[in-house]
């Protein structure tokens, strides 16, 4: 994603000012004022900023730095990798991205690892023997290099948006997906959970489109109520700390509606909270996807329905969570250093690029 020299120079400059993204580095060893003090949020081990944690000698690094100018900001930092994508390779990579975390594991505020992206849905895992493998030596390996460190898996499970309880062609539904994702499957999922191979599940409920809840006589919002009120009686609170995601990032900013937003937020902020979802995934700050430039905000930063939405739902004590990477971030150290007090505006903790290279 980054270009070696530029980035070099880019990187020593922008780590003063934005107190140390990953991405780009300052050339002030002094961060800017903060705009904001961020919320305070209840006690939730693993989700807060690690206080005492011995700094690790990575000077240069921008992935450290876009970690560290967060931190300084109150916000807790998860590492995000693709480990599937390594284990899969082989075990030298495997190993080489284990050794990675291993040294971020010290990098003050950290909280632990995202470990994979959507595990079983189209990610190289293809039964559940194969995930609860990778799970295992995952566990294992990140217990030996990061002691204390949580390990948060992200997973859409898409029986769910298929309401299978009710019968039918929910069933139908429910069964079509089961067999071409065997290791997303509900059963599935909740073997990893039993297993205590998942500190933090990520979950997407994989909602269908509203043509085709219109026709079973119910729309998003009550799917996802009833979706959550099944995951609740099924107990994965229980077994782990349940979260909630959804991509609402779209090109040159969030395009909805105020009503829109408003309808998005209570969809998939407010039912999975009032469900017992302990923060909300909300995908992303600002990636390349499919070609285009996805962000929350548009390009000048302007506050749209959404963001305006999310503030009020983190004034209330809700945590939210968004995903930073630095190659995507400005390299001038007054724009770097506004975009990290925007994050900190909202979220309570960002997953940051680990720098693994996938």
């Amino acid at each position: 994603m980054i270009k070696a020299t530029a980035l070099v120079a880019a990187v020593l400059m922008l780590v003063g000012g934005c107190s140390g993204k990953s991405q780009n580095g300052n050339p002030t060893g002094t961060p800017s004022p903060i705009s904001t003090t961020p919320t305070p949020q209840p006690p939730d081990p693993g989700s807060t900023p690690t206080a005492g944690s011995v700094p690790v000698d990575l000077a240069g690094d921008r992935y450290v730095a876009l970690a560290t100018a967060l931190h300084r900001r109150g916000v807790a930092i998860w590492w995000e990798t693709d480990l599937v994508a390594k284990w899969l390779e082989g075990p030298a990579a495997f190993d080489q991205a284990i050794a990675r975390l291993g040294q971020l594991a010290k990098v003050p505020g950290t909280a632990g690892f995202k470990i994979s992206d959507e595990i079983g849905y189209g990610d190289g895992l293809t039964s559940p023997a194969q995930a609860t493998d990778f799970l295992t030596q995952a566990h294992r390996r990140l217990a030996q290099v990061a002691p204390g460190k949580q390990i948060l898996v992200d997973a859409v499970v898409p029986e769910l948006g298929c309401l299978p309880w009710r019968g039918g062609n929910q069933e139908g539904c429910a069964q079509r997906v089961r067999q071409k994702y065997p290791a997303a499957t509900a059963a599935a999922v909740e073997s990893y959970l039993r297993a205590h191979l998942i500190d933090r599940l990520d979950l997407s409920s994989g909602l269908l489109d509203d043509s085709t809840y219109a026709q079973w006589g119910l729309d998003r919002r009550a799917a996802q109520t009833d979706i959550w009120k099944r995951i609740r009686a099924q107990g994965w609170g229980s077994m782990t700390i349940l979260q909630s995601r959804k991509a609402l990032a779209d090109a040159d900013g969030y395009q909805g509606s105020a009503d829109q937003a408003a309808s998005d937020a209570a969809t998939y902020v407010d039912v999975p909270v009032a469900a017992g979802a302990q923060a909300v995934d909300i995908w992303t700050w600002r990636q390349r996807y499919q070609g285009k430039i996805v962000s929350l905000l548009a390009p000048d930063l302007r506050v749209n329905p959404l963001w305006t939405a999310m503030l009020q739902r983190h004034r209330q004590g809700v945590r939210l969570i968004t995903h930073l990477t630095p190659s995507t971030l400005p390299t001038d150290s007054a724009s770097y250093n506004h975009e990290c007090d925007l994050a900190a505006q909202v979220f309570t903790a960002v997953f940051v690029a680990a720098g693994t290279g996938q």
